[in-house]
């Protein structure tokens, strides 16, 4: 008696192909590691907490109490984290003379976008506030009395080149 073996070739089939797809899987975790570790070297402040000490000076500058989460040493903090404090704390409305009394101390850049015929169109202060070179945050300000924050926003990793300075390293030497 012979048995009929026409379900081998269905079944080999299928092997081949789950085998071509576990190489393209692998392929495609492999190419996102490869992303994750190029991102990571490029931009680490997307990736990593900020150390210790710039934490510490940051708690310092912005008067934060020791048992304010923020400042629990030990406890991970990013540059998302920084943002969120900053902007909690400069609200819009806020005077730029007090970001400047707390914040005056790191490293930053007046900023100002002008019309071809001179008109300033635009004014903010850059400023970095972490070890991480490129993770920036900024304050905009009003127009009219050049005094108040109207908005504070942070490098992303969205669309465009990514700064790699924040503040007057970032500045052409004249």
């Amino acid at each position: 008696m012979r048995v009929q073996k026409w379900w081998l070739v269905p079944l080999l089939l299928l092997v081949l192909v789950l085998e071509g797809g576990c190489q393209q899987i692998a392929e495609i975790r492999e190419a996102r590691r490869a992303a994750a570790t190029a991102k990571a070297e490029r931009y680490p402040w997307a990736v990593y907490p900020i150390s210790e000490e710039s934490k510490q000076a940051l708690c310092d500058a912005l008067d934060l109490p020791a048992e304010d989460p923020f400042c629990e040493p030990g406890r991970p903090v990013d540059h998302w984290d920084v943002y969120k404090k900053v902007k909690a704390l400069f609200p819009p409305g806020t005077p730029y003379a007090e970001v400047e009394a707390k914040l005056g101390r790191f490293p930053h850049v007046k900023e100002e976008s002008r019309q071809p015929d001179g008109t300033l169109v635009g004014l903010r202060y850059v400023y970095q506030l972490t070890e991480y070179e490129g993770a920036c945050i900024y304050f905009e300000l009003d127009l009219n009395s050049k005094k108040l924050v109207t908005r504070v926003y942070a490098t992303t990793l969205g669309s465009g080149p990514q700064r790699t300075k924040c503040g007057p390293a970032d500045r052409p030497e004249k």
